[in-house]
Parts: C-alpha cells; structure tokens; sequence
C-alpha cells in the first residue's frame, strides 16, 4: 500500500510540473535565453581577459633587470670602445681617457673616414697661441648607424712633418687634462634638436644610434669658454679666414659662440658625391634593418638586448661607435717621426 501511495505521489506530481511548464513555456524560453545571453556575455569577458594578458609582452626591463643595472652592464661593455650611454637623452658619448687620446689627430684621419662609412662634414680650425699650433676641429653627419657630432681640442710645438708619400703637415696630440676647456653644443636636424652636451673635456660628443641623417641636415650651437681674451681672438681671427660670417659666430670675452652649418674649410679629398651615395645607402640600410629588428620596442636597452639575441653581427657593429680603429691605422706608420715636446 505504501509503495502504491508513492507511485500515485510521484505521477500527480510529474503531471502537475509538466502542467506548469506547458502554461509557462514561452516565459520560460524568454528566461533562458537571457540567462544564456548573459553567460556569453560573461564567457566573451573572460576569454578577452585572457587573450589580452597572452598578447602582452612584459618589458624585458622587469625581466632582467632595472634601468640603472642595465645601464651599467651596457657601460661596462662598451667602455674598452671609449663610449658610455646617457639613457636620459638616449645617447651615446665619449669617455674623458679612451683609447683615441693617445692616438691625437690629423688630417690623415679625416681622409680615411669616409671609406669606412664616416659620412660627416668636418671643420679644422688651425690657430696659434700661447706657443703651441693649436686645433679646434668640429664634426657632424652619420657615423655608420649613428647620427652623431663632435668637438675635439689638439695642440702641438713640434714642427710639421714631411713623410714622402704618406703626410706632409701638422700632427697634433689631445690636450692635457689641465688643458680641457668647458664647453657645450646642441645638435639639430632640419631645425629640430637631437641632443645636447656640455662638459669639461677635449672630445666632447654625442651619437643617437638608429638615426639616419645627410649632414647637410644637421647643424651645431657650439659654446666653448677658452682660456682668455686672447686665445678667443686668435681662435676667431682663424674662423674669419676661414670663411665664417658674423652672423655664424659670436664672441664675449673668453668665450665663443659658433653655428656650424656648411662647413667652410675644404673637406677630405675621400668625401665625393660617388662615395657619399653609396655609403649612405649602405647606412640607411643599417638604420632600416636596426630599426625593423626593434620596431616592437622603444626602449634602447630593451632593442640591445633583442639585437644581441637576434642578429649579433649587428651587435657587433653597434658597439664600434664612433670612429672606427680603421681610422686611425696611419698613425702607427707616422709614430715613429712624432717628437712630443
């Protein structure tokens, strides 16, 4: 009887839900459908959620560490190469004592640039003061895959040399550090600035790597206080004869202001409008391929450190900024005939 009485129970039952659901079956299908429109919605939601955080790259900085570590690993490396890295402006420099200070300067130098893919304007300044041949040279254009600009500071009190077949003129050694000047420059292209640089030094420059630039397009805002009223008239009586106008420089007291634009003085017989082109095409194509290599970043550090992984010839390259050793080769064939007085 018992088991009957449940039977009967559980089939009035049954009967009466499919009732409900049979009266009620378009509200009931309007209920659904918003709950299954909502459990998309929340589904969608969650699926964005997690396809937005695959797709997001953590910067390699929180990977292998912060920027002032960074920095000085980078420093450490490229230091035997004479440059450091200045992550504020994003620009490559010289040290005070690199391994070019003991090699000086002449126009040897300037020749040889060009064939190793040193495309710049460069500005000789020949003086005397105080009894020594003084230098003050300026230089800016493309310096393989760096846009880049110099001022160097050299003097001499031997004679001049006269080596049949190789050199005939002055050889200049780097000043002494008790004969750095202060000095500063802003580097500009087409008017827009790149960088500035100021210091108490004898090679003061800058380098921002990946920018690709006609030296005719860049110009320099140089200020240099020398060490008296007269050095800063010799100097400028030797800008005058060098073409510059008034308008190209300025003088107050000790100190000399120069815009260098279009150089004035003869440039190395090397900087022809053959090798220009096609050393300049093999730039851009440096600055192109850096710069597809690392288009995902904007942080230099974290470029580097993609360039070392993914192309170490361009690594390699990246390192030798400046001028290349190459460039100073014919020192070691004059040395010899240097008397350092």
């Amino acid at each position: 009887m018992l088991l009957l009485f449940t039977e009967n129970l559980i089939s009035i039952a049954a009967a009466a839900l499919l009732t409900i659901i049979s009266e009620n079956v378009i509200m009931l299908t309007v209920i659904g459908i918003v709950l299954l429109f909502f459990v998309s919605i929340i589904f969608r939601i969650r699926k964005n959620k997690k396809k937005g955080k695959r797709e997001v790259i953590r910067p390699v900085t929180e990977i292998i560490g912060n920027v002032p570590e960074r920095v000085a690993e980078l420093n450490q490396e490229i230091q035997p190469f004479g440059f450091a890295y200045e992550p504020y402006q994003d620009i490559f420099y010289s040290l005070m004592n690199p391994w070019q200070r003991e090699l000086g300067y002449c126009r040897l130098y300037d020749e040889a640039s060009a064939a190793l893919s040193m495309i710049i304007d460069s500005e000789p300044i020949r003086f005397e003061y105080n009894g020594r041949k003084w230098l003050i040279e300026f230089w800016k254009g493309q310096y393989g895959m760096n846009t880049g600009c110099e001022v160097g500071i050299y003097y001499t009190t031997g004679l001049d040399l006269n080596i049949p077949g190789l050199f005939n003129g002055t050889f200049y050694f780097c000043v002494k550090d008790e004969d750095c000047i202060n000095m500063s420059f802003a580097l500009r292209k087409k008017g827009n600035l790149l960088f500035t640089r100021n210091g108490y030094h004898w090679w003061l420059t800058g380098f921002k790597l990946g920018e690709f630039s006609k030296p005719s397009d860049l110009s320099m805002d140089i200020t240099m206080d020398l060490y008296d009223r007269k050095m800063a008239i010799a100097f400028t009586e030797a800008l005058i004869k060098a073409g510059y106008k008034d308008d190209e420089y300025a003088v107050q007291g000790r100190r000399v202001m120069v815009r260098f634009t279009k150089p004035h003085t003869k440039q190395p017989i090397t900087r022809t409008s053959f090798t220009d082109f096609i050393m300049q095409r093999n730039n851009e194509s440096f600055c192109d391929s850096y710069n597809y290599l690392t288009e995902a970043y904007t942080d230099t550090l974290d470029k580097l450190e993609i360039v070392r992984k993914e192309d170490p010839t361009m690594y390699d390259n990246v390192l030798h900024l400046g001028k290349p050793k190459a460039v100073y080769d014919s020192f070691n064939n004059i040395k010899g005939f240097l008397n350092k007085n």
